[in-house]
């Protein structure tokens, strides 16, 4: 079994100091940015909803941040479930809306088959941990990529359309830093249920 060493105090602090720190940043350089591209001439439906949209984006993936620091497996795994929750109502909604069924059935399938994965994945299967680390990227490079497909269809900003890849992401990397726990049950001599 893998030695857990527990975050102590001071190094969550430190975690939330540099997560609270990249925040403010990137959202003080958005805002100059932001004024600088509304006053070069572009037209911008609303400069105010777009910036609470890109602070919003940027707060929940921090905040999924600091939790997958403070607790990689579960936050991984809890971001895997989420977002197999979350491929089943857009499946749900791609096929209800006339889109093509290879999208809407792909949504459904891994909706249905990801969980199980993620259960497994929890009871130490290295295969199946590999296998929803696997789906993750893969839908996070297709969600970042259509993203402004998604915009136009739901009738959001773009930086609302982001958040999804944003939390992929994150579940990739929470999963990710758990590599120790498949690596040394595997090659302790158990078969990790996988």
């Amino acid at each position: 079994m893998v030695d857990v060493v527990p975050t102590t105090r001071a190094q969550a602090m430190r975690i939330a100091a540099v997560i609270t720190g990249t925040l403010v940043a990137f959202n003080t350089m958005f805002y100059f940015v932001s004024n600088l591209w509304f006053e070069g001439g572009h037209q911008t439906a609303d400069l105010a909803s777009i910036r609470v949209a890109f602070g919003l984006l940027t707060l929940i993936v921090a905040i999924a941040s600091f939790g997958a620091a403070l607790a990689p497996r579960i936050i991984g795994h809890a971001l895997a479930f989420l977002l197999a929750a979350a491929s089943l109502v857009a499946g749900c909604a791609a096929l209800a809306k006339g889109l093509p069924y290879v999208m809407g059935g792909t949504l459904l399938i891994v909706g249905v088959v990801l969980p199980v994965l993620a259960f497994f994945s929890l009871q130490h299967s290295r295969a199946s941990w590999s296998v929803v680390i696997a789906i993750l990227i893969t839908f996070a490079l297709v969600c970042f990529f259509g993203a402004p497909k998604v915009r136009g269809i739901l009738g959001i900003g773009i930086w609302t359309a982001l958040i999804l890849p944003g939390l992929q992401v994150i579940a990739v990397i929470a999963l990710a830093m758990v590599r120790g726990e498949y690596r040394d049950h595997f090659v302790g001599g158990g078969t990790g249920g996988g």
